[in-house]
């Protein structure tokens, strides 16, 4: 529950979370599906690292890095998603 009041705490962190749902996502596109410039989104993903909430999958990259959601983050995702739909 830790991690689910971190991520509600911010609303770019829940929407950037809720967005991913399990999928891949390189920065750029997590950017342009919240209407968000590269830096901002960049501050997010190195916060939700830090909480292990986000990993990116391919650190050695320097362009095209994807990012994904822990099992930590999966979790609070899905815990989140289900007190959404039961209200």
């Amino acid at each position: 529950m830790k991690a689910v009041s971190y991520i509600k705490r911010s609303n770019n962190r829940y929407v950037l979370v809720m967005n991913m749902n399990g999928k891949f996502k390189m920065p750029s596109e997590i950017a342009s599906e919240m209407d968000l410039r590269i830096n901002q989104i960049s501050a997010v993903l190195s916060d939700l690292k830090k909480e292990d909430i986000v990993t990116c999958i391919n650190e050695e990259e320097k362009v095209g890095r994807l990012y994904k959601l822990t099992d930590k983050g999966l979790e609070a995702y899905k815990v989140i998603k289900t007190n959404e739909e039961i209200q």
